[in-house]
C-alpha cells in the first residue's frame, strides 16, 4: 500500500481487526447482513502521514449519516464561540462569504448567519443536508473535491473569504484533490481553516478515534507536506477542546500571510517528540491493550459484585471501544444515547439496542460507562439527579476513572 499523499510505501503499526462502520446503526432485520471492514493504521516514513491501510467507499459511509452536530450542547457553544472568533480575526461582514465543508445540520453556519455573514454549506449526507436547508442554512448535498470547487467558481462566480471544516479533513481519501479544491475556491486573500483531533491524542490513549471515517491522523508536519502540493501553506494554528483536543490550522495561498511563531514552535516540538519516526507510533497498540485490560478487569469485578453498568453515548468512539474491547451484554445492562436518530436501533458490531437517556434515571444502574468521554462533563451534568441518588460514572479514556 502506498501513501495517499506522497505515493511512497507505508508501514502498518496498529490493527483493530475487522470493524463495522461506526455510524451504521441497524434495524433488527439487518443484523445478520452487517458489513465489517479491516481497520489497520499505517505510517509513511517519507511524509510522516498516519493513515488507514484500507478505506471504505465514502458514498457508503456518508450518503446517509446518523451523526447530527446539533445534538451536543457543548459543541453548539463551541460553534458560537468559533463564529465570533472568526468574525473578529478575519474582519468578516455582510459582504463576506463563509463556506463550510461537511457542514452537517448547520450547527456552525447558523452562528455565522446570525452575525449577518453570507454562508454556504456542503455536505454529502442527503438526509442531513435536507434538514439544514429546512432550517434556512443553504446546503449543497455533495462531496467536496476539486471538480465541485471548479463548478461552484464557474457557475456561481464566487470564491470564499473563509473556507471552514470541522472534523472533515481526516475523512477524505483523495486528500490532494481535496486541498486543490480548497485552493480553487479560496479568495487570494482568504483563509481556509480546518480543525481535527490532533495526532498526540493517539499517543495519549485516545485510540478510539481510529475508525473508518477517519482515513488520516494528522500531525502538523504531515499536513504541511499535503498543503504544499496545492501551493497552500499553514500560517497560523491554535488548539481547541473539542474531541478531547483538536488542532485548528489556518491556511492561505503561499506567501499571502506571514507564518507565525506558533507554527514554527509546534513543528519543532513534533520533531523533538519524534512524530517523524515509526517507533513513536508503535507504542499506540501497547497503550490501548493496557486500557483494555484495566477496564475489562473493572467490569468483571463489578459483575462479580452483582453491580449493574449501563453505557452512555453511542458515539463513534464508543462503538470502537466496545467492539475492540469485546464489551456487550456480557458486561452492560443496556446502552443509551441522546440522539433520536440512533434510539431504537442496534449499535454496530455489539448489536445492543440503543435506549433513550431517560432509561438511566428509570433503571438506575449502579454505574454509567461514559463512552463519549470527550463530553464527560456535559454527560455528568445531564445526569445530576442520577448522581445525587448514588449513581457513579466510569470514564475509560484517556485514563480509567470512577467518579
Amino acid at each position: 500500500m502506498n501513501c495517499r499523499s506522497c505515493q511512497k510505501r507505508i508501514i502498518p503499526f496498529f490493527s483493530l481487526g475487522d470493524m463495522p462502520s461506526v455510524n451504521a446503526f441497524l434495524k433488527k432485520e439487518d443484523l445478520l447482513r452487517e458489513k465489517k471492514y479491516d481497520l489497520t493504521v499505517a505510517f509513511c516514513p517519507s511524509c510522516y502521514l498516519a493513515q488507514l491501510v484500507h478505506t471504505v467507499d465514502p458514498e457508503e459511509l456518508f450518503a446517509h449519516y446518523l451523526y447530527f452536530s446539533s445534538v451536543s450542547e457543548s459543541f453548539l457553544k463551541h460553534c458560537e464561540k468559533t463564529a465570533l472568533h472568526f468574525k473578529k480575526k478575519f474582519g468578516l461582514d455582510s459582504d463576506s462569504l463563509v463556506l463550510e465543508i461537511a457542514s452537517n445540520d448547520g450547527a456552525q453556519l447558523q452562528y455565522f448567519k446570525k452575525l449577518g455573514i453570507k454562508i454556504l454549506g456542503v455536505d454529502p449526507a442527503k438526509n442531513i443536508a435536507k434538514i439544514a436547508n429546512q432550517k434556512g442554512i443553504e446546503t449543497i448535498a455533495d462531496f467536496f473535491n476539486y471538480s465541485f470547487a471548479k463548478k461552484i467558481v464557474e457557475q456561481r462566480k464566487i470564491q470564499a473569504d473563509v473556507i471552514f471544516g470541522a472534523n472533515v479533513l481526516a475523512h477524505v481519501p483523495e486528500i490532494i484533490d481535496f486541498v486543490k479544491g480548497v485552493a480553487k475556491l479560496l479568495k487570494k486573500t482568504g483563509t481556509a481553516s480546518f480543525e481535527f483531533p490532533y495526532i498526540d491524542g493517539l499517543m495519549q490513549n485516545k485510540f478510539d478515534t481510529i475508525y473508518h471515517e477517519h482515513v488520516f491522523y494528522y500531525s502538523l508536519i504531515a499536513l504541511q507536506n499535503i498543503f504544499k502540493q496545492a501551493d497552500l501553506e499553514i500560517y497560523d494554528l491554535e488548539f481547541t477542546p473539542t474531541q478531547g483536543k483538536s488542532l485548528r490550522v489556518f491556511i492561505c495561498h503561499k506567501g499571502k500571510f506571514p507564518v507565525t511563531n506558533a507554527v514554527r514552535q509546534l513543528e519543532t516540538a513534533e520533531k523533538d517528540l519524534h512524530y517523524d519516526k515509526l517507533e513513536t507510533y508503535n507504542k499506540i497498540k501497547k497503550n490501548a491493550e493496557h486500557i483494555k485490560k484495566k477496564l475489562i478487569q473493572l467490569l468483571t469485578d463489578l459483575k462479580a459484585q452483582e453491580k449493574t453498568v449501563a453505557g452512555y453515548g453511542a458515539a463513534a468512539k464508543g462503538v470502537i471501544l466496545l467492539n475492540y474491547f469485546g464489551i456487550n451484554t456480557n458486561y452492560l445492562s443496556f446502552i443509551a444515547d441522546k440522539s433520536p436518530a440512533k434510539q431504537g436501533l442496534y449499535a454496530p458490531g455489539i448489536h445492543m439496542l440503543v435506549e433513550t437517556p431517560e432509561e438511566i434515571n428509570k433503571k438506575s444502574p449502579d454505574y454509567v460507562l461514559i463512552l463519549a468521554w470527550n463530553i464527560a462533563d456535559e454527560v455528568m451534568k445531564q445526569f445530576a439527579d442520577y448522581k445525587k441518588k448514588g449513581g457513579k460514572f466510569i470514564i475509560p479514556i484517556p485514563h480509567l476513572q470512577i467518579i
